[in-house]
């Protein structure tokens, strides 16, 4: 993907989180009737969980040509605010999620039987920030951020690793509340940002279990936007989250620049592959939910990354120089952006 072509996408993304919801802002007056001012002291909390599931199943002399099938995925998504002092306020967002598919099969004889299953959505995300709300047009922030999933299943011998890999943020910088009401928010932040991104990898084929840590480190720009607001006449919520990450600095770019060119040859990498790990990272994520009844609810999941480097995945090397977990390395070179979409209907419940 060229410069051109990401940053276009950039200013479409960002235009179409601001803009339609940046409205408010130019009517003044009824902006300030909507204004929804947070007491100081109280704490607002926000917390909803819910769980989809599906199923069927065949007996083995079935001859559709189906196949039995249970799909279930759990969802937590809570956010705890905060005006502590008149110029302190306190955000903390918590996002988890797991799901599973299990899917039958007709083995050599014909008969059905179950695979094992297959991870189908994974995520932990929690978030806190500190801004200073100073009655300015900008205000003062510090934020930490981990990013991390239950399960990683990336070990080609189907060996799993929980709770990896983790990816620390701390940030600080300027954010602007454009507005905010009973029923929509945005609130956008430029700083600079250090990632320290940890990663554990089984170190041998199996039956040895012998594993390694890494910890790669970068650091850069940040600008994050939150948004939420109510569309389609106030039927759906509509909530996007858009991260636009710029790398100035990586801790292992200069293993990746030593590489010779048959090196990176051997190594069956790309030439300019030390350029990669300081391209820009954008994620952005949005979130539809239409709410049926009190209890079951339609949520329309997308995302779009776009990162051409895994900086978690740290380069290898031996007294020679070389890669030695080239496979590992050229896994995580992504050279287009990457694509997520889960719609579900389930059973959602908001406690507050």
């Amino acid at each position: 993907m060229s410069a051109f072509v990401l940053r276009s996408l950039v200013v479409i993304a960002a235009a179409l989180v601001i803009g339609p919801l940046a409205g408010p802002v130019g009517a003044a007056e009824e902006a300030e009737k909507e204004k929804k001012v947070l007491e100081i002291g109280r704490w607002y909390p926000g917390l909803e969980a819910g769980i989809t599931f599906t199923q069927s199943a065949y007996s083995d002399n079935w001859r559709g040509g189906d196949l039995g099938q249970v799909a279930w995925t759990t969802i937590l998504n809570s956010q705890l605010e905060n005006q502590l002092h008149q110029k302190v306020n306190w955000l903390s967002t918590l996002k988890l999620a797991y799901g599973q598919t299990h899917q039958q099969s007709r083995n050599s004889s014909g008969a059905l039987e179950w695979d094992q299953p297959n991870k189908s959505t994974d995520l932990i995300d929690l978030e806190t920030t500190f801004r200073f709300t100073l009655g300015r047009w900008v205000d003062p922030y510090i934020s930490g951020r981990f990013v991390s999933q239950f399960q990683d299943q990336s070990d080609p011998f189907g060996r799993d690793l929980f709770v990896n890999p983790m990816t620390i943020t701390e940030s600080a910088g300027i954010a602007r509340e454009f507005y905010r009401t009973e029923d929509a928010t945005l609130l956008s932040r430029l700083g600079l940002a250090a990632r320290q991104n940890v990663r554990t990898m089984f170190t041998e084929a199996p039956p040895i279990d012998a594993t390694e840590t890494d910890m790669g480190t970068d650091a850069g720009v940040q600008w994050i936007t939150d948004a939420k607001t109510q569309i389609l006449e106030d039927k759906v919520t509509w909530t996007s989250k858009l991260t636009v990450y710029q790398p100035l600095v990586y801790s292992f770019k200069s293993d990746l620049e030593n590489l010779t060119p048959a090196q990176r040859a051997a190594a069956g990498l790309d030439d300019d592959i030390a350029d990669y790990p300081l391209l820009v990272d954008v994620d952005w994520e949005n979130i539809f939910a239409a709410q049926i009844t009190s209890i079951v609810s339609v949520n329309l999941y997308i995302q779009f990354i776009y990162d051409q480097y895994d900086n978690s995945v740290v380069p290898q090397l031996d007294d020679a120089g070389d890669v030695t977990n080239p496979v590992a390395v050229d896994a995580a070179v992504r050279k287009a952006g990457q694509f997520k979409q889960t719609l579900a209907i389930g059973v959602v419940y908001r406690f507050l």
